[in-house]
């Protein structure tokens, strides 16, 4: 029993099980260390015997798990944004340890809540994703790393996405380690889990949208451009070259550039330059799609956007998700000192509508997200079901050399499948790829060279349920166990 092991042991043991998870993710994709690390979180807080034990041990295992899957932040705090080692160390135990309390919530919840112990089962699963989707939602969220990500799109889980997302992946894949971990008779519990992985499996043969028109020849650029030169002045101009040379060896109909490729405001770029780029597509007629800050009506007022340049007129989309601390500050009152020592230009940018129209192109309705907007499923339906194709701009080199922009990309995959639309992505330095409607690669660029990856992409149409209705259903429905759960303790302790 775990309850005779030294406490300290406990707790370092569910840290490191917790910190094993990052190898379930891209770029490695090892999902069954996922069940494993889930597996042990379940069996402590079981074996837990009040909920304060249970929730310290859902501390100590959120803290491994964090500290493993955001150790990236430190990159960009350190290498590129110039604070001390110390202090962005210490910025991401303190980040990590509020992630913590999240699964701790949960383990204090799990022992606290009422419920039939034949269907305590189902508690730690329903809990535990409901505290998932709050720390994806509280603060503007932060739901990187969601366990359902692990199984996405590699096993047959995947099949759930389009009807329920990432979360109903989640709490699925929870409760069959729960059932396994429980030492269930075959029928009653194995059975269950078979009987779950193979209606993921059925649902995955499912087309949930349909085509619309002809396959369309894209370009997805990557420049390459190093962050610490990507905002010097002295290679503005060798920056806006090497953009200009790579679209004009393109040859799709509809050409894509990364996030911020343009590293000024537009109003501030050369005259002659978006001509230049225009003509590079015009023999083709292609659509040409960049990332480019844009000014507002007043000078505290800029948007992080995306514009179709070869449109002289230059529809724009803006980021509405905003990153905290990067591309705003939370409470400045509290947190300006950050910025005294980080490098971080156009850091107070402004929010764009949360509803926008896809830019309709001769190449599809293309609806645009940028960066880390991405990760947010119940946002990116948002341009459902006008959109036929989306396409992410972003710029990881913040984090060069690390495994983010590889575990960004496993949820653009994601997002790919929730709403049955292929998702093509252009970053700097990477992970530059074509994804098709079932969260599969079509084509992939290497990290970290600069290049031109050309493939086809197929515009779709139509709606899956996820599409419909987002988190809302699934939401309604744990919240409705839980409830039916406390209420049938009471009726049977009368």
């Amino acid at each position: 029993m775990i309850s005779r092991f030294k406490p300290l042991l406990v707790h370092f043991l569910l840290a490191l099980f917790g910190a094993v998870s990052v190898f379930s993710f891209a770029p490695l994709y090892l999902f069954p260390l996922m069940w494993l690390s889930l597996a042990a979180l379940t069996f402590a807080i079981q074996q837990s015997t009040t909920p304060q034990i249970a929730a310290g041990r859902g501390f100590s295992f959120g803290l491994g798990f964090f500290l493993a899957n955001i150790h990236w932040i430190f990159i960009s705090l350190n290498t590129f944004g110039g604070m001390p080692a110390a202090m962005a160390a210490g910025g991401i135990l303190v980040l990590a340890a509020y992630m913590a309390l999240f699964p701790a919530l949960a383990g204090w919840l799990t022992l606290k809540l009422p419920c039939p112990a034949a269907l305590r089962i189902l508690l730690l699963p329903s809990v535990f994703i409901l505290t998932e989707w709050l720390r994806g939602w509280l603060f503007t969220g932060f739901p990187w790393a969601s366990v359902g990500y692990s199984q996405s799109p590699m096993t047959p889980l995947a099949g759930f996405a389009p009807i329920g997302g990432v979360y109903l992946i989640g709490w699925l894949l929870c409760l069959s380690v729960a059932i396994i971990v429980s030492k269930p008779k075959w029928l009653a519990g194995w059975g269950i889990v078979a009987s779950i992985w193979g209606a993921g499996w059925g649902l995955n043969q499912i087309e949930w949208t349909t085509k619309v028109g002809a396959p369309v020849r894209v370009s997805l650029v990557q420049g390459n451009i190093a962050q610490n030169i990507k905002w010097d002045n002295a290679f503005y101009l060798d920056s806006l070259k090497t953009y200009l040379e790579l679209t004009s060896k393109a040859r799709g109909q509809l050409v894509i550039l990364p996030e911020t490729a343009i590293p000024s405001f537009i109003s501030d770029v050369p005259d002659w330059y978006p001509q230049m780029l225009r003509d590079a597509v015009a023999p083709r007629k292609a659509d040409l799609i960049l990332g480019v800050p844009i000014l507002g009506t007043h000078e505290a007022e800029y948007y992080n956007a995306v514009t179709v340049m070869s449109d002289p007129k230059l529809p724009l989309y803006k980021k509405q998700h905003l990153v905290p601390f990067g591309e705003f500050i939370p409470l400045p009152w509290l947190f300006n000192w950050i910025y005294s020592f980080m490098d971080m230009p156009l850091s107070g940018f402004s929010r764009g509508a949360v509803k926008q129209a896809p830019f309709a192109l001769a190449s599809g309705q293309i609806a645009a997200n940028i960066c880390y907007e991405d990760v947010f499923g119940r946002e990116i339906i948002n341009a459902l079901p006008e959109a036929t194709m989306l396409v992410n701009l972003s710029n990881l080199a913040w984090f060069d050399g690390s495994w983010a922009a590889a575990q960004q990309t496993q949820m653009s995959q994601t997002r790919a499948l929730e709403t049955g639309r292929y998702m093509l992505r252009s970053t700097n330095t990477g992970v530059t790829a074509i994804i098709d409607e079932k969260g599969r690669f079509k084509a992939v660029l290497p990290e970290r060279v600069a290049g031109i990856l050309e493939g086809t992409a197929q515009n779709r149409s139509g709606m899956p349920p996820y599409a419909w209705f987002g988190d809302a259903p699934l939401l309604m429905a744990l919240c409705a166990v839980l409830l039916g759960l406390g209420w049938w303790k009471r009726r049977s302790d009368k």
